[in-house]
């Protein structure tokens, strides 16, 4: 499991430079004012696809996340306890390969989760640009 751990960190911190390194691209180029709310138009539409592209993912984890959360309700520290007493491998195996999948599940939803962040700045941005460029208009 720390192999799995490891990995995914370092998928993490790669997904977050990623995006930083993508936002400070994106931000020099809207304080530059060069070719602006068509590249943000083009890199919102960017990332729009990837979340498409993955939601079918994500929503397949986020179901294995509710059986996870549902199977260890049912599963008690006491019928655990008796299955290691007993030495039920195949019980224990099937509660540690669920735990594992469960652990990918949450790591692919943040992942997500962290796409839609990205989104929201972009979109953010461009209404402060349109209620800007109305008040500019207006005053003129």
């Amino acid at each position: 499991m720390g192999k799995r751990i490891d990995q995914f960190c370092q998928d993490l911190r790669i997904k977050l430079t990623s995006i930083d390194n993508n936002m400070e691209a994106l931000k020099a180029r809207m304080d530059g004012n060069v070719r602006t709310e068509e590249d943000v138009r083009r890199y919102l539409d960017d990332v729009t696809k990837r979340i498409d592209k993955d939601r079918a993912k994500v929503t397949a984890a986020q179901a294995d996340i509710k059986k996870w959360v549902e199977e260890r309700k049912a599963t008690t520290s006491e019928k655990i306890a008796e299955w290691k007493a007993k030495r039920e491998m195949a019980k224990l195996q099937s509660r540690a390969d669920s735990a594992e999948r469960y652990a990918a599940a949450a790591a692919l939803v943040a992942s997500a989760t962290l796409d839609e962040a990205e989104q929201a700045s972009v979109e953010a941005w461009l209404a402060r640009k349109d209620a800007d460029t109305a008040q500019g208009v207006k005053a003129a």
